[in-house]
């Protein structure tokens, strides 16, 4: 008995301390001069410019929120379907990735407060499917559908496309390939990155006029636990939405195509 009383008790411990130190990574990022954010590659919200440098609107994001934290903004990219993993493994403190708000992911991350919203979109070939005016036509055997894996765009894709093939992709960069070089039809994405589409490649895809399809909020995610940086996130948001940054920041990334030009083809 006592031996099993002890063994629990130890358990206990390990576990407090364990929840203790990921509760900590506020005061740790202080600590070492250095906040972990998690992102990964779709244009606007993250790419690699001309020179090979991080830029997008999670990058100033990222890095606002860590000029106000005191530290240095560490970005780590990662796959789109490991990002989450990258927390439960403890390598990031938070992700800034235009992270959709879902209970299913709510169960594997704690979320701050929602700082952009968005919506999906489709895309299809105008090459392969010159006529195409509706959902129920692309919903056919033959037809291809690309998404990104893990996405809020790839879990409606079955809700559309039951009879259509559907592929999905660790990022958008692979899944763009796909419909720009006439290996698939369609493309289930976001509303942002339909228009960074549209206006390079306007020739190729266009928008596939429907009602509007869901929409979804985003916000930064963090280990469930870690309530300093959860306080500290939720705050930033509320401050930055009340004086105008994020919106004028969101603006300028996704209101135009100034920044563009730097921007890989």
């Amino acid at each position: 008995m006592k031996q099993n009383y002890a063994k629990c008790v130890a358990i206990c411990v390990v576990l407090l301390t364990a929840t203790a130190a990921w509760a900590q990574s506020l005061q740790d990022a202080v600590a070492r001069g250095s906040v972990r954010i998690g992102v990964s590659q779709f244009i606007p919200w993250t790419f690699a410019n001309r020179d090979g440098q991080l830029e997008g609107f999670e990058i100033d994001v990222g890095r606002q929120v860590a000029d106000e934290m005191g530290v240095e903004a560490d970005f780590k990219v990662y796959e789109w379907d490991d990002i989450i993993g990258g927390i439960e493994r403890g390598e990031i403190d938070f992700i800034a990735a235009g992270l959709a708000i879902t209970p299913g992911r709510a169960l594997r991350v704690e979320y701050s407060l929602p700082y952009t919203e968005s919506g999906a979109a489709l895309i299809v070939n105008k090459r392969l499917l010159p006529d195409a005016k509706n959902i129920d036509a692309l919903n056919t055997k033959g037809v291809v559908v690309v998404a990104v894996g893990e996405t809020v765009s790839a879990e409606l894709a079955p809700l559309f496309f039951d009879e259509a093939e559907i592929k999905t992709f660790t990022d958008g960069f692979a899944a763009e390939e796909e419909i720009l070089n006439d290996r698939a039809q369609v493309y289930l994405t976001s509303v942002p990155e339909a228009d960074v589409l549209l206006r390079r490649y306007g020739d190729v895809v266009a928008l596939l006029d429907k009602d509007p399809l869901p929409a979804w909020v985003a916000a930064f995610a963090v280990r469930p636990g870690n309530q300093s940086l959860l306080n500290f996130l939720n705050a930033w948001v509320t401050a930055r939405k009340a004086d105008g940054w994020l919106e004028k920041t969101y603006d300028y990334w996704f209101g135009g195509d100034i920044w563009e030009t730097d921007a890989k083809p």
